[in-house]
């Protein structure tokens, strides 16, 4: 086996270059990858806690907590209290990133659908079949 058959090598050759493909749609906006990321977990489900959106997105608490501060300080989301809990805080998007909801959902789309043509749908079943088994390996 060489370097380049290393699967960590060859996925994270891949991932930088999607990333780098998102970065670049998503600099006039001002917002990080992660970011990015977060407010269309966000867009998609209004409202849910942290620890929700932590597990939504495959990412660790405190990360969570650190995006959803810069977010908060930057004007795209809010915390309001829980209705039942008031010890509890929920993200909401503010009035600016609902502004903005169409056209990142849209370079959203656009951007993944870009790397998803590049497979049948045949192919695509199988590539999440393939990740789904490396996620299990952990």
């Amino acid at each position: 086996m060489t370097f380049k058959d290393c699967l960590c090598y060859r996925l994270g050759k891949t991932t930088r270059k999607l990333t780098k493909a998102y970065r670049e749609e998503i600099a006039s906006y001002g917002l990080t990858h992660g970011q990015f990321f977060l407010i269309v977990a966000i867009m998609e489900e209004d409202g849910l806690l942290p620890s929700e959106l932590a597990e939504k997105t495959s990412q660790d608490r405190p990360t969570i907590t650190g995006l959803i501060d810069r977010l908060y300080h930057d004007g795209w989301v809010e915390r309001k209290s829980d209705e039942k809990d008031r010890r509890t805080l929920r993200i909401y998007l503010t009035p600016y990133a609902n502004q903005h909801k169409e056209s990142i959902l849209n370079l959203f789309e656009r951007t993944n659908q870009k790397f998803l043509n590049r497979f049948t749908r045949e192919e695509w079943d199988q590539m999440q079949s393939f990740l789904d088994r490396l996620e299990q390996c952990t």
